[in-house]
């Protein structure tokens, strides 16, 4: 009967199709997002799907689900819906963000986390009419837009960080203020903690009384721990992949406060964690 939930399966309601391949070096410089398993990782000059689209990890991130409002490119490492069977597409997503822990689990992969559509497209549901799923999407779209706005605070409250630290430590502005007779424009206990004169060494500049040495002889990187989805117990300890907190367990391995890098599949992303993890 119309307007009443049903019991059906995620293939009726959601067909997943495998992600199409497209190496770097078949990539032409565009505004079309290429979609992998981690989210958006690079850029093309044509699109494989018309958006809005929903896309889920199916190899390396297994469990992770992404909403892009454009036309995109979905990798191979992906799987993409294909057909929404007339659904509300953002609901979709949400639903598929629910998801996620059970999605995680279906690995079939050895050592590298493998989700076959196959397994999923089966999987029983009660399924809620097109108007109630399009209240659902409106309140949790709310939500996330306000997610969105204090995401973009905190890029810009990070970008602004990372400028004061170059202008600090890569810089030295206040040192070479100092030397000049300028005002370095800080409060005084603050500038006083900066030398008033430059020394040369092997990497040029520095300011007077820092030290040239390698890098391990103030922090040493660890290798972290391997922990698939399947041997999880939710917890209060956060479990950090290359892309950020992936989901928590009921043990940790490390003592925070804590720095963590991406070491393999996204490199380059930093992150710092406050609790043991």
């Amino acid at each position: 009967m119309a307007g009443e939930r049903i019991d059906t399966i995620i293939g009726e309601q959601a067909t997943l199709q495998r992600g199409i391949d497209i190496t770097r070096a078949e990539q032409r410089s565009g505004t079309v997002p290429v979609i992998s398993s981690g989210g958006v990782s690079s850029y093309h000059d044509t699109p494989a799907a018309t958006g809005p689209g929903v896309i889920l990890g199916r190899k390396g991130v297994v469990g992770s689900v992404y909403f892009v409002a454009t036309d995109y490119w979905p990798h191979d490492t992906t799987l993409w819906v294909k057909d929404f069977h007339g659904n509300d597409r953002r609901f979709v997503y949400y639903f598929f963000k629910w998801m996620a822990p059970r999605i995680a689990t279906m690995d079939v992969g050895s050592a590298n986390p493998t989700l076959n559509r196959n397994h999923v497209h089966p999987i029983e549901i009660r399924w809620p009419p097109l108007p109630e799923q399009r209240a659902i999407a409106h309140i949790l779209g709310t939500l996330d837009d306000k997610i969105e706005l204090n995401r973009r605070m905190n890029e810009t409250l990070e970008a602004m960080a990372r400028a004061l630290f170059k202008s600090w430590f890569v810089d030295f502005d206040p040192v070479r203020a100092k030397a000049e007779g300028r005002d370095p424009g800080l409060p005084k206990p603050l500038a006083d903690l900066f030398p008033a004169r430059l020394v040369d060494s092997e990497l040029g500049e520095i300011p007077e009384g820092w030290e040239v040495g390698p890098l391990d002889s103030v922090l040493v990187l660890q290798r972290g721990f391997d922990l698939p989805a399947t041997e999880r117990t939710s917890g209060a300890y956060p479990v950090l992949a290359a892309s950020g907190p992936s989901g928590t367990h009921n043990e940790f391995m490390v003592r925070g406060p804590g720095v963590t890098t991406g070491r393999s599949g996204l490199l380059g992303k930093v992150f710092f964690v406050a609790e043991d993890f």
